[in-house]
């Protein structure tokens, strides 16, 4: 896969943490909004970010709001892959156990929807 880079910032306010397991231990993944351009009625158009996995035990710390860029860079991909077994989000309580990015845009009220609902980042490197 072919990296991606953007320019523009996150918006921390609307984060999402889906509620992961890896190597055993529980933790979220970090889903945040990045904001990367104005639409033609001057409204911020966002790209859902995935920034990660973080351990269950730092969840309280907020580590993951330090490091906020202008750039970040990844690979697209489409949201986790759903089966019959997979476990339903409850976006009313703000639990999350996938990644779905059409409840996320939803919530988050991204006006460029349809884009967004395409294709989410998985970063593998930000610049300060």
């Amino acid at each position: 896969m072919k990296p991606v880079t953007l320019k523009g910032h996150f918006d921390h306010n609307k984060e999402y943490k889906v509620s992961k397991m890896l190597n055993g231990e529980y933790g979220y993944e970090i889903v945040t909004p990045f904001y990367t351009h104005l639409n033609e009625k001057e409204e911020p158009c966002a790209i859902m970010v995935n920034r990660g996995w973080l351990s269950g035990d730092l969840d309280r710390f907020r580590l993951h709001y330090f490091g906020d860029s202008n750039n970040v860079t990844g690979v697209l991909y489409r949201g986790d892959a759903l089966t019959k077994y997979s476990k339903k989000n409850n976006p009313q309580v703000m639990e999350f156990t996938n990644t779905k990015l059409d409840e996320m845009t939803l919530i988050s009220q991204i006006p460029n929807k349809e884009e967004a609902n395409a294709f989410m980042l998985k970063v593998y490197d930000t610049d300060e």
